[in-house]
């Protein structure tokens, strides 16, 4: 009789088992990229130092060619009709350069990785989604980092057509167990807060956010910094042809020090455009804005953001904001010319069009004007024109290729008032995209 009992306990608890398994589902989506570089003049550098010191001077310098992959698949563990486990696995890390295993040639590298982690549960109060997850990018690509956030998040329930949010980020943590610099020098940790509201209905989409960076990093020196911040979006759709949006970013703060004058922080950065869709043909034009800085020894800190610049999503043109060459996106790091044009800030305009020629088969036209929003003395404004040509041809459902060509003719600014001798800038790429 026990060893019946045991038996039927023993099948019971497979079965049960059995049972919950068969109620998960997983749905697994992913996308595999392969890019091709070459680009004239040294990865965008603009030419050379004119006083001829190595490395700069290098023929090897006038031309960089190479290829780059990504493979990366987002799972979706859904457990009921209530809570989920997301995540994003990176077989291939984002742009891992072909020749180095360990992608250091880039900023965001490695191979394998469970790069983000996150549970969903909604319950009767709203959405919550705690653990690793998508960060640094909000509503338009302009300024958007996209990369991951230790957050706790909440979304609140949908009200009419309003939607809001709240959200703690960990960004830096330095006061967990054996971690502490000894206890004595405040919370050793560097947090982001952020509540946004929006409102969403046909033909109209306009958010506002408030965030606050509490920063005790730098407490040990008795140093104090927070940094607040303001963004909006506005989305709107003026008839079946014509549409605008536009949105912005201001930062600012002040970092406190116990010796010396204390430093200013802010920062702007701010999106316009029109949309025209004509039958086959998509036409935009924009202008963009991001704040610089001509004086870092003075008390005002006003660039808005020296390393990432007009962020690494955002990718309009292929050259001056294009992640492959670090002028106005400086995902790859800092060069000579990227880096000061990234501090200047700067004033663009833009105009793109995509026609569809085909069901299968798009092609894109860009051209745009930049400028130095605060350069440097003796340094010329002048970021210069550039213009691309470009196709997508959809070889299947979900496998394209993309040809693109950009030409920069580089303004007087890349010259950094002497420094550097100048000529122009020509990118070839191409890629081969399969989404699943």
């Amino acid at each position: 009789m026990k060893k019946f009992l045991s038996t039927a306990l023993a099948l019971g608890l497979v079965a049960g088992l059995a049972a919950t398994a068969s109620a998960l589902e997983l749905k697994v989506t992913g996308k595999y990229v392969v890019d091709g570089y070459y680009i004239d003049q040294g990865n965008a550098a603009a030419g050379r130092p004119s006083y001829g010191v190595w490395p700069f001077d290098d023929s090897d310098a006038d031309s960089d060619s190479w290829y780059e992959h990504t493979f990366q698949m987002y799972p979706t563990l859904i457990i009921n009709d209530k809570v989920s486990m997301k995540g994003d696995i990176r077989f291939i890390g984002r742009n891992n350069v072909w020749g180095s295993q360990d992608d250091l040639a880039t900023a965001d590298g490695g191979n394998f990785e469970m790069d983000k982690a996150w549970l969903e549960y909604t319950s009767p109060v709203g959405m919550w989604q705690i653990g690793r997850q998508p960060a640094g990018a909000w509503q338009y690509a302009f300024v958007n980092n996209a990369t991951k956030g230790d957050r706790i998040k909440w979304n609140f329930p949908t009200m009419d057509k309003f939607k809001s949010y709240v959200f703690l980020e960990k960004q830096t943590e330095q006061d967990g167990y054996w971690s502490d610099l000894g206890g004595a020098f405040g919370s050793d940790d560097k947090d982001y807060y952020e509540a946004a509201g929006g409102y969403e209905a046909e033909g109209v989409k306009a958010w506002l956010g408030l965030g606050w960076t509490n920063n005790n990093l730098l407490d040990y020196a008795d140093v104090e910094q927070d940094t607040w911040r303001i963004k909006g979006y506005g989305e709107f759709v003026i008839n079946p042809t014509f549409s605008m949006l536009g949105e912005f970013d201001y930062k600012f703060g002040e970092i406190d020090y116990p010796v010396g004058n204390d430093v200013d922080t802010s920062g702007l950065a701010a999106i316009v455009a029109g949309v025209g869709k004509f039958d086959a043909l998509t036409a935009t034009l924009g202008y963009f804005y991001m704040s610089g800085d001509n004086d870092a020894s003075d008390d005002d800190m006003e660039a808005y953001d020296v390393a990432n610049g007009t962020g690494w999503d955002f990718q309009p043109l292929y050259i001056m904001t294009g992640d492959a060459t670090n002028v106005l996106n400086g995902y790859r790091g800092a060069n000579i010319v990227g880096t000061t044009v990234r501090t200047a800030g700067v004033h663009a305009v833009m105009l793109l069009a995509d026609y569809a020629a085909s069901q299968d088969l798009t092609l894109h036209g860009g051209v745009a004007y930049g400028m130095a929003a605060d350069e440097p003395d003796g340094v010329d404004d002048s970021y210069g024109w550039e213009f691309d040509l470009g196709l997508a041809y959809k070889l299947y459902d979900n496998l394209t290729y993309e040809l693109h060509f950009g030409w920069w003719a580089v303004g007087d600014f890349a010259e950094l008032g002497g420094l550097m001798d100048t000529e122009d800038v020509l990118l070839l790429s191409h890629h081969l995209s399969m989404k699943f």
